[in-house]
């Protein structure tokens, strides 16, 4: 950290910053043509889905290893790799258009960015002193936070105007310029390397998965965040196929969603200076049970009503918005002194339960809100059961 200038640090931290959106985005961007994708390579919506349970099981175990690889190998190589692999996994549906190409490369894409993403976390905390990394929290938060924002009205675009094979294309191009740009820019930032020993892993992992409050924590963030993929696995054949809306009006909508999102972590941050986790989780997590029963109730009132579908959609994303960085930043605090494992068990745990959600959901035939509004329920009883019997306890 001592041997870069003020200057150069800066300048890294911000060509780190403008990644996050693509790390952001990779679910989010694919959403609105996954009607497209059923129809062109002639599969069923089930497989079609599959499009975003792939990425997210790819995205948790690229997190999972690259968190112990990184303090073993560094820093530099494995960025370069991460990037230059995702180009090459994002051109492969371009150049074959086959479902299994297109899976495979889904597959691949959250393998290399969830490596990536790591790497990004890692290079921040070896560059910037603690003081200066936690005032960055907020703005790191937001860059992650821009690219579920704006990624479904890129990809709404795209897919309207030139198909699903855009959306790939643009992924290869921002992910080629964000190779070049880390290739002249960032440098090797990590000197104390760490040998990979199996058995210090291994009691680091017992540590934590035995952390009942802890398990407890990661089981909401990884349930609250389905909510989102939940939105982004039915919504868009919802929306587009069975009330025939665009694609661009998919992507608007889902840009709202994303505000609603950003909005609840900064509202969330300004109330933890005045009220404790305790009491934040004890309020709203039974408001929104309450709430999501209410939306089933409506569900069966208000049949494929495109405005209870955006009003229950939108409490979810600012629920997730809300309770999602407080159990993290929560979680992370009661292993100060095993923290990268603690962070890799925690975004294993927490994406793999988001991509069994979304491969459950692949299997749900959408015919109107009912399925979503139940799902809504589901994921937040699980988050009103262990809070009730863990966390409150």
């Amino acid at each position: 950290m001592n041997a870069l200038s003020p200057k150069r640090r800066s300048l890294i931290t911000w060509v780190l910053l403008c990644l996050m959106p693509i790390v952001g985005m990779a679910v989010d961007l694919i959403a609105p043509s996954l009607p497209a994708i059923s129809k062109d390579l002639n599969v069923s919506n089930a497989i079609a889905k599959d499009v975003i349970s792939l990425y997210l099981l790819g995205y948790a175990l690229g997190n999972f290893f690259t968190g112990f690889l990184t303090d073993a190998w560094g820093r530099q190589k494995l960025i370069r790799l991460g990037l230059i692999s995702f180009v090459a996994a994002s051109l492969l549906p371009v150049i074959f258009k086959n479902i299994e190409v297109v899976l495979f490369a889904r597959l691949a894409q959250g393998l290399t960015i969830g490596c990536v993403a790591v790497i990004i976390r890692a290079i921040l905390s070896d560059i910037l002193p603690s003081s200066e990394l936690t005032r960055l929290g907020v703005l790191i938060g937001a860059m992650f936070g821009l690219g579920p924002v704006i990624g479904p009205v890129i990809g709404g675009y795209l897919q309207y105007y030139f198909g699903y094979q855009a959306c790939f294309s643009f992924f290869a191009l921002i992910a080629l310029i964000g190779f070049i740009v880390v290739f002249a820019i960032v440098p090797e930032t990590h000197f104390n390397r760490q040998s990979l020993k199996i058995k210090t892993i291994k009691h680091n992992l017992m540590e934590v998965l035995t952390h009942k409050h802890f398990m407890a924590l990661v089981i909401i963030m990884g349930s609250v965040y389905s909510l989102i993929i939940t939105f982004n696995t039915i919504g868009p054949f919802l929306i587009q196929t069975k009330l025939n809306y665009t694609p661009v009006f998919f992507g608007n909508i889902a840009l709202c969603m994303g505000l609603l999102f950003l909005l609840a972590t900064f509202i969330c941050r300004y109330l933890l200076k005045k009220h404790s986790v305790e009491q934040l989780f004890l309020i709203l997590i039974n408001i929104v049970f309450s709430f999501t029963i209410l939306a089933v109730i409506l569900s069966f009132i208000f049949d494929n009503n495109i405005y209870l579908i955006n009003i229950i959609s939108g409490v979810m994303f600012f629920t997730c918005g809300f309770l999602f960085p407080m159990s993290m930043g929560k979680g992370l605090s009661l292993f100060r002194h095993i923290a990268g494992t603690a962070t890799a068990t925690m975004y294993l745990i927490n994406i793999m339960m988001t991509s069994i959600t979304a491969f459950i959901l692949s299997f749900i035939d959408v015919g109107n809100t009912i399925p979503m509004m139940f799902t809504y329920l589901l994921l937040i009883s699980i988050c009103m059961g262990v809070y009730w019997r863990i966390i409150h306890k």
